[in-house]
């Protein structure tokens, strides 16, 4: 009897997003829905071998993205003790991953410059008032 794997497992395996593992699943014809879809061995075989032929294999799989949290429909206020857990739903708590070291962050982009200033417009002083014409001075007799 063949083998099954699960998606998720050869993501794993091949150091790819569960995404990334699917989508090549995808583009093989292999039809799966989820991560926790199963494949026969041969159909895995195939994947793995695509992996490598187009370069996609790591040795550490990354994180999965992590999608945002939605609100609830009802929006409106909240009202005090929302937030606390209830006695019929359980408490998750994730623990924190214990990965490999995470890739030097990249350097920070550079600030953009600033907006050109517009130029100061040109003031010219009003000219001079020209000057009184002298008068003749009254000659005495």
């Amino acid at each position: 009897m063949a083998g099954k794997i699960r998606v998720h497992e050869l993501a794993k395996e091949l150091g790819l997003t569960n995404k990334e593992a699917l989508d090549l699943c995808g583009s093989l014809g292999i039809g799966v829905k989820t991560q926790s879809s199963s494949i026969e061995d041969a159909q895995a075989d195939r994947v793995r071998r695509k992996a490598e032929r187009e370069g996609l294999k790591r040795d550490v799989q990354p994180e999965e993205p992590v999608k945002p949290v939605k609100g609830k429909a009802g929006g409106g206020a909240k009202r005090a003790g929302d937030d606390a857990p209830t006695s019929s739903s359980p408490v998750i708590v994730a623990e924190a991953p214990v990965a490999a070291p995470a890739p030097a962050a990249p350097a920070p982009a550079p600030e953009p410059a600033p907006a050109p200033r517009a130029p100061e417009p040109v003031v010219q002083a009003p000219a001079p008032a020209p000057a009184p014409a002298p008068t003749p001075e009254p000659v005495a007799a």
